[in-house]
């Protein structure tokens, strides 16, 4: 198997795919780490939205553990639209009434910063966890979301002691190649600490390698305890750097 020859096939296929796409639709962008998508970032966006409520006097929610995460897409001109996405429509069915608000705050918020890459203004996406609760008569000056992330159970070392089990599950017999490299996998962990949706951030070019590494993830046989948003489980995604070195 040449490794390298097969990435290099896979990368142009890859590209002709984008430029395919861009025909169809503009891409979008994830705001980068320490890049705001609200002028005077999270807090002043949840201030903001407090103050929309209490000015339109909105009605709090009867289910105080209502939670909901609000997707937008922020344009190049500083407009905002709501993004709507399948992945978490079970949570705007189950969490109508913070949905709703969610929606309705939208509308009157008007200090989005278009992304910026190179220069140049693309469109972005932003998400905010909406706990209405906490943003009613509880809000507090300078609140920011109370976040625990996804962990695993007896395993103190965490996401490092992750990836070693996984690398002791992934078979690699029947496979050669003739330099080191890396690969990125993604999996969710979800409310009942179960992992799903194992996918690839970068293929080897060699599917049945690839299928390898996810079945890997699969068979560690470890218990999680979900990542919660003000005490509420959610789901939590997990980004996993792989390296594979010289063959010996």
């Amino acid at each position: 198997m040449i490794m390298i020859k097969k990435l290099i096939v896979f990368s142009a296929l890859t590209l002709v795919s984008i430029i395919l796409s861009a025909q169809v639709a503009q891409p979008l962008y994830y705001y980068p780490h320490g890049h705001e998508p609200y002028e005077g970032g999270d807090k002043e966006f949840y201030k903001d939205f407090h103050q929309i409520l209490v000015d339109n006097k909105m009605e709090p929610c009867e289910n105080k553990n209502e939670l909901y995460l609000l997707k937008v897409i922020v344009t190049e001109e500083g407009s905002v639209k709501y993004l709507k996405d399948e992945m978490n429509s079970g949570m705007a069915e189950k969490n109508k009434c913070a949905y709703n608000l969610g929606l309705q705050v939208l509308k009157y918020m008007d200090k989005w910063k278009p992304l910026e890459i190179d220069g140049v203004k693309k469109q972005g996406v932003a998400s905010y966890h909406i706990f209405p609760d906490a943003l009613f008569e509880n809000y507090k000056e300078g609140y920011s979301v109370e976040s625990e992330p996804a962990l695993l159970e007896g395993l103190p070392d965490g996401i490092n002691k992750f990836r070693s089990e996984v690398v002791k599950k992934i078979d690699l017999d029947g496979f050669q190649w003739k330099q080191s490299f890396k690969m990125v996998a993604l999996f969710t962990v979800n409310t009942e600490g179960v992992i799903e949706d194992i996918t690839l951030e970068n293929s080897s070019g060699v599917p049945d390698f690839d299928k390898r590494i996810i079945s890997g993830i699969k068979n560690v046989k470890k218990k999680w305890s979900p990542a919660k948003i003000h005490g509420v489980p959610v789901r939590y995604r997990f980004r996993l750097p792989l390296s594979f070195g010289n063959p010996s």
